[in-house]
């Protein structure tokens, strides 16, 4: 069996894998390396298999953190542009997916930076995917600290020019998970100005976010795999739910 043959097979596994995938299983398909990344996109990408039954509901959430210990800049594209996953139902397994994507996005380091400033400036590109790529960008810097002031510096410029209040207020929001205090005045203006959209991010939550320090939730995209199951779910109980 050549290895992308047999790498497609340990990818397939994981839709049987339970709330977590077996040691074994992930050491098969991490060892693959670049030849495991494509199956694994294409996994991860497959947002519909979210809305099955357990254990198939968990495999695209077990490929995109498996993504995150390959660091490949070529899932970028692929799950941003499944945002936002439009379905009524509600699912738990989609809470975590949507909740991983920019940290294991931000895992990427500087490697991913250009490809994110570039999904976040394309406005053919749906809103929450661009607002996705911002919290990525904001996350990264808690993985390479030496982003932090390029990133500010580079979400601060976009604010200052963008006349799209949805936009804005995602911009904002970054900026506030960054503590970037100061920023704090001409947000502020951008607020008097009408130019944020406040259902998005109120001018009383970014003042917090802003004046705030730093915020521990940065710190979830140095999860390693194991301790991100640990700490994120899901849980055996998540299988007792209605799907």
């Amino acid at each position: 069996m050549t290895l992308d043959l047999a790498i497609g097979e340990y990818v397939r596994q994981l839709r049987r894998a339970g709330t977590r995938p077996g040691e074994r299983l992930v050491k098969h398909i991490l060892a693959g390396g670049e030849a495991a990344t494509g199956p694994l996109i294409a996994l991860a990408a497959d947002t519909r298999l979210l809305f099955e039954e357990p254990p198939v509901a968990y495999a695209p959430l077990h490929a995109l953190r498996l993504l995150g210990e390959l660091s490949s800049p070529r899932m970028i594209e692929p799950l941003l542009d499944r945002l936002p996953i439009n379905d009524d139902a509600e699912s738990d397994t989609v809470d975590l997916w949507v909740q991983d994507v920019p940290q294991i996005l931000a895992r990427l380091g500087s490697d991913g930076v250009s490809a994110l400033w570039a999904y976040a400036d394309d406005p053919q590109r749906h809103p929450i995917g661009r607002a996705t790529a911002l919290l990525a960008l904001a996350f990264a810097t808690a993985i390479d600290e030496h982003l932090r002031e390029p990133i500010v510096a580079g979400l601060r410029e976009r604010l200052a020019r963008s006349d799209d209040r949805e936009l804005n207020a995602h911009l904002v929001r970054a900026l506030g998970l960054l503590c970037a205090g100061d920023a704090y005045g001409e947000i502020m203006a951008r607020y008097r100005a009408g130019d944020v959209d406040q259902e998005i991010v109120s001018a009383a939550t970014a003042r917090q976010l802003l004046l705030g320090k730093e915020h521990s939730v940065l710190a979830c995209a140095r999860h390693p795999l194991w301790e991100r199951y640990d700490e994120h779910g899901p849980s055996d109980n998540d299988t007792d739910k209605e799907w």
